[in-house]
């Protein structure tokens, strides 16, 4: 069966990405659990920055570049595969960090947004709740700033 890649336009390039495989989804999916509990262990008053609280180089390296890694991202613009920290240098630069970001962004929904939803819809939320509570913690924590 042929890999089937997604295309996202972001800035100003062009990236592909392949939905990964069901094992190795499995292994990332492990990962970010424990990187959520983190930030979620305060409940319901967690903050942005709670959030975020797990997220630090060895998160890059050892969570976000396997996640790229095993989804084939390459940037059409630039024929580079994003599969390492020299690759990410290659393709974006301190400019265009938020970029690299919001592709994370785009790849883990590519790979995760089917399981997140049967686990919010197990727990009564729809995904639309769930993003009002996470807006409603984003302000929270930037009015707190």
């Amino acid at each position: 069966m042929a890999m089937e890649l997604t295309t996202f336009r972001i800035g100003d390039k062009e990236f592909k990405a392949a939905k990964m495989n069901a094992f190795a989804a499995a292994k990332h999916l492990v990962k970010l659990k424990t990187l959520l509990d983190k930030g979620l262990a305060s409940g319901g008053d967690a903050n942005a920055i709670q959030l975020l609280a797990g997220i630090d180089e060895k998160t890059l390296e050892e969570v976000i570049i396997p996640i790229l890694r095993d989804s084939s991202v390459i940037s059409v613009s630039d024929e580079k595969k994003i599969d390492s920290p020299n690759a990410i240098n290659l393709v974006f630069t301190v400019d265009t960090l938020f970029d690299f970001f919001e592709l994370c962004w785009e790849v883990m929904k590519l790979n995760f947004t089917p399981f997140f939803t049967k686990v919010l819809t197990l727990f009564g939320l729809s995904p639309e709740e769930l993003a009002s509570r996470v807006q409603a913690l984003t302000k929270g924590a930037s009015q707190g700033s």
